[in-house]
């Protein structure tokens, strides 16, 4: 018997996967209550494998292609075989994940999960086998090739938490191409990253620059802020505040966008700015300080002098982790909204208001948001109203007799808000806590939002819940296959 089988593993241990490149980094992206459920479901089957079909849509950025999984299709009775070493999955299982893509749409996948238990023969590892490659070689064929525009994939989960390898797989015109997945993002309130063994992140070279801070969030959290992504939408009072933070906080790969450059007017609120620098676009004319005052080592800053919320932008903040909202509009939080829940990127939101009763300021409220999968989003929470945007839509000028002056003659202020450093700092400093917990998960619970009230001096956090049959909620994870509409 061992003899037949002989042939049969030298077969397998000769197979090569016929590798390309999708794009520079792949990664792969779930929200967190779907990989819990996936996750204990396939694990209770232990010391037997366990395998389910995920249906995945994809998010394409500039440098990354992420793969996010969505709709779990359960095995029914009978559609896998399954012991401690192995499996066979029929070909109505097969057959069936495959109408779901269909019937869903050109962009969607599969991607077959699976595990590695432990065994009599040692530890269940987060490593695809021999006979993985061998099975999936003659399995996705019948799963990719025909759907060009689909990406599907693979995920094996070891025994330990944490332990996975994942790779997609795609039709590349000329036949199958397979490429490894560095991370996946299981992504929820908070972010949890399970490196795979094609992650290239590395640690801090110099590691007691991190000292003080590694002391709270722990070694892992100084790899996570090493190597993780994030994006800045404004680079304004409140985004350069964001943006010296973050560098010197010890984040090592930074993108910002705005388009504005550097005015007179900027220089009392805008970290950084100096009288020289006016005339310059604010994202080039930081990026020399940024890159001076970096902690994280190596440092990788990108300046991108155009709105974060074109098609252009959005398209490269699918490259991100998460991504600091610091624009100044209503309208261009709308589509970065959406794209948080879509692409499964979480956005922390900073704005500031003055409230005028009576040409009287009677309130000032700094605030920072969390949107992300998991949380209200900004139409459930109210941030975002029809009655608020057709305000804004209808000009500076509109019921200007009922604002108040700001200190300044009537006619001056034009509409404009004030903005003050103060207040800009406080409302950084709670998107910055926000942030910390979102990326390093420091406490038990992500708040929603936190609001700092004047001249009450509360801190509040909002009790809305999502809304029945919200819309953006419902679009969670459905990455390319959503419209998102740009604003400029």
């Amino acid at each position: 018997m061992i003899d037949d089988l002989v042939p049969c593993i030298l077969k397998m241990n000769s197979i090569k996967l016929p590798l390309g490149v999708l794009s520079e980094e792949v990664n792969f992206a779930c929200e967190a209550k779907i990989w819990k459920e996936m996750e204990e479901r396939l694990r209770h089957t232990a010391p037997s494998e366990a395998c389910v079909f995920v249906l995945t849509r994809p998010s394409r950025g500039n440098s990354r292609t992420t793969i996010i999984l969505r709709e779990i299709i359960w095995p029914r009775a009978g559609e896998v075989i399954a012991t401690p070493h192995c499996l066979e999955i029929s070909a109505d299982y097969i057959s069936r994940a495959l109408d779901a893509a269909v019937d869903a749409g050109e962009l969607t996948g599969i991607v077959l999960v699976h595990t590695h238990p432990d065994t009599e023969y040692g530890k269940g590892v987060g490593v695809f086998s021999y006979r993985d490659n061998w099975y999936e070689t003659r399995l996705f064929p019948t799963i990719t090739l025909q759907r060009p525009k689909a990406i599907s994939g693979s995920i094996v989960i070891g025994n330990e938490p944490h332990d996975v390898d994942a790779r997609i797989w795609w039709d590349n015109g000329g036949g199958l191409g397979t490429q490894p997945a560095q991370v996946i993002r299981i992504v929820g309130p908070e972010v949890t990253f399970l490196e795979t063994p094609h992650s290239v992140w590395s640690d801090h070279p110099d590691p007691e620059v991190m000292d003080r801070s590694t002391r709270l969030w722990g070694k892992e959290g100084r790899r996570k802020l090493q190597n993780i992504r994030v994006g800045i939408v404004g680079v304004g009072g409140t985004g350069s505040i964001t943006l010296f933070s973050l560098a010197t906080m010890g984040v090592g790969k930074i993108r910002t966008w705005d388009k504005d450059i550097i005015k007179k007017e900027n220089l009392h609120r805008m970290l950084g700015a100096t009288k020289n620098m006016i005339g310059k676009l604010k994202v080039e004319a930081l990026a020399p300080v940024i890159r001076a005052i970096a902690t994280a080592d190596p440092f990788e800053f990108e300046p991108i002098p155009t709105w974060g919320t074109t098609v252009e932008g959005l398209n490269g903040l699918k490259d991100c982790d998460v991504v600091f909202c610091c624009v100044d509009r209503l309208a261009p939080r709308v589509p970065l909204d959406r794209f948080a829940y879509a692409h499964l990127i979480p956005i922390i939101d900073i704005a500031s208001w003055v409230h005028p009763s009576n040409r009287i300021i009677d309130a000032i409220m700094t605030h920072a948001h969390v949107l992300s999968p998991g949380i209200p989003c900004a139409w459930c929470k109210q941030t975002l109203t029809s009655l608020r945007l057709m305000r804004e839509a209808q000009g500076n000028q509109q019921g200007i007799e009922n604002r108040a002056p700001y200190g300044i003659p009537l006619e001056q202020i034009d509409g404009v808000e004030p903005s003050v450093l103060a207040l800009n700092l406080a409302g950084v400093g709670l998107a910055l806590l926000e942030f910390m917990q979102v990326a390093l998960k420091v406490t038990d619970r992500t708040p929603r939002d936190l609001k700092l009230f004047l001249p009450e001096w509360e801190l509040d956090e909002s009790d809305l819940d999502s809304l029945t049959d919200c819309q953006t909620e419902n679009d969670t994870g459905l990455g390319d296959t959503v419209r998102i509409n740009p604003v400029y």
